[in-house]
């Protein structure tokens, strides 16, 4: 009988070193897994190990966006830039030198959306997930499988990309003047509570940048409204990456993200 706890433990050892092996093998991080919840906990639990310079935080559309050196990405599938700006202005995320702030999605936080990310990030297993990654969101067997798919895809949107990025031409940021009404008192708390994290942050020294990111299917008012009144109301650097660029010009992986050769440009675009 004795022997079954020693077998127990070996066995577990074993996996322990399988598991920190492949993390080894992917960089320490994967990048999706296979549902919202857990893709995002494993950005939120890697991507700021090391302190960025930059930081990218937004919905899935942000979470599409290649990896570059010195560069976060905190997108939260199925949620938005609210869960992320929230809790760097709790300190239970780092801030950084440069942060983009995806518009698109901002309205998503009047509906909800994301309350398991924003609650999870409160939790004592996100902060050990932090520190020890086998334990966190990207170790998990499923997040191995689906990175190797998704990268394995994004090799062959690659192949298929054109040279020239769609932004070349493109006058990048500037500021937005005029606010849209906000009929809504929700809305107008929302647009203030987002205003105050984002001046907080710049006051902080961060050079916070607002970006509609181009997305298949266009945004709704309410999005588009919420959006350009945090623009106009921060008087921040505004970019919409919609504005004069063909829609054949952008490519989709399901009629909504971009796929990889788009979301490269993208980036690439808001390092310049």
């Amino acid at each position: 009988m004795a022997r079954y706890p020693l077998i127990l433990l070996v066995s577990l050892a074993a996996c322990f070193g399988a598991q920190t092996l492949a993390l080894k093998l992917v960089g320490g991080k994967t990048r999706k897994s296979e549902s919202n919840y857990f893709s995002s906990i494993a950005r939120l639990q890697t991507e700021t190990k090391d302190r960025p310079r930059v930081l990218f935080l937004g919905s899935s559309l942000t979470g599409r966006l290649p990896e570059r050196p010195q560069a976060g990405n905190l997108g939260c599938d199925g949620a938005s830039a609210v869960i992320t700006l929230r809790a760097i202005d709790e300190g239970l995320l780092p801030s950084a030198e440069v942060i983009f702030v995806e518009a698109n999605t901002l309205s998503y936080e009047l509906e909800g959306m994301g309350k398991e990310t924003a609650a999870a990030i409160r939790s004592d297993w996100f902060e050990a997930g932090m520190k020890i990654p086998n334990i966190g969101a990207t170790a998990r067997p499923t997040a191995f499988a689906y990175s190797w798919l998704e990268a394995r895809r994004n090799r062959e949107s690659f192949a298929e990309a054109g040279a020239v990025s769609p932004f070349a031409g493109s006058s990048g940021f500037s500021t937005l003047d005029a606010a849209p009404g906000l009929p809504d008192a929700r809305e107008q708390r929302l647009v203030e509570e987002i205003s105050g994290i984002l001046s907080r942050l710049k006051y902080s020294g961060a050079d916070v940048k607002l970006v509609l990111l181009p997305a298949g299917g266009q945004e709704t008012g309410l999005d588009l409204r919420i959006a350009r009144a945090v623009a106009a109301e921060t008087r921040l650097p505004w970019w919409d990456m919609t504005a004069g660029i063909p829609a054949e010009a952008i490519g989709y992986t399901d009629g909504r993200h971009m796929d990889a050769a788009a979301a490269a440009f993208v980036v690439d675009a808001l390092l310049k």
